[in-house]
């Protein structure tokens, strides 16, 4: 399949990033019902009729990332993963249609993650950077302890969500405050919207449409 690649005819795509519970489903689901985007993400909601990467991404979780260098190698690991970022990139070029294109935290939060809780590949790292590039990206700033209570003081983290062996507060806090940082390095070259993701709900609708209808003009 030809690598998705915008033309000056096409307005290409944005991403939605931010912290874990940061609110990004809300937003994207907002954005398909009410203003007829089409969302590109790896969520049930939009893997319908794709059952396969359902199956891989639970069982990602579930299974081959929990048993990584004891069962499983790093790099057998992230073969499943990159079948699902895979999925992303494809859809991505699929998306041909006259409606704007936002794609759920693309690899950038996946790379990010992977790297913070001790999951490393170069190659497929390498690789997943010469996937094509946003036109903008809108980052959900959510302060880790605004998280925390909404994860239910942890009782809604999966595995992916939190340090390996660790389910307190500080373990948690520690790695979202990492993930931020490690997440606006990777867009640092990606024009970049900050927008306060701990507002309610409508607030951050509001600032998020804003935004895309500013990034359009550009």
């Amino acid at each position: 399949m030809t690598p998705y690649a915008p033309t000056t005819d096409d307005p290409g795509f944005w991403t939605l990033l931010g912290p874990d519970f940061a609110g990004k489903s809300t937003v994207l689901d907002r954005l398909h019902d009410d203003h007829g985007w089409r969302v590109v993400s790896y969520d049930d909601r939009y893997l319908e009729q794709y059952p396969l990467i359902a199956r891989l991404r639970k069982r990602w979780i579930d299974d081959a990332f929990l048993w990584t260098g004891e069962r499983y190698s790093p790099e057998l690991v992230l073969s499943v993963l990159h079948t699902i970022v895979l999925h992303l990139r494809d859809q991505l070029a699929r998306s041909t249609g006259p409606e704007p294109v936002i794609v759920d935290s693309y690899f950038y939060k996946l790379l990010a993650k992977c790297r913070l809780l001790g999951l490393e590949h170069d190659p497929t790292f390498d690789l997943w950077r010469l996937f094509p590039r946003p036109r903008g990206v809108l980052y959900l700033d959510v302060p880790p302890e605004v998280i925390w209570a909404r994860s239910g003081q942890g009782a809604l983290l999966n595995a992916f969500e939190q340090r390996p062996g660790t389910t307190g507060r500080a373990g948690f806090l520690q790695l979202q405050s990492e993930l931020r940082e490690a997440l606006l390095k990777e867009v640092g070259d990606v024009p970049l919207t900050v927008i306060d993701g701990s507002a309610d709900p409508d607030t951050v609708m509001a600032d998020v449409l804003a935004s895309l209808r500013t990034e359009a003009l550009r």
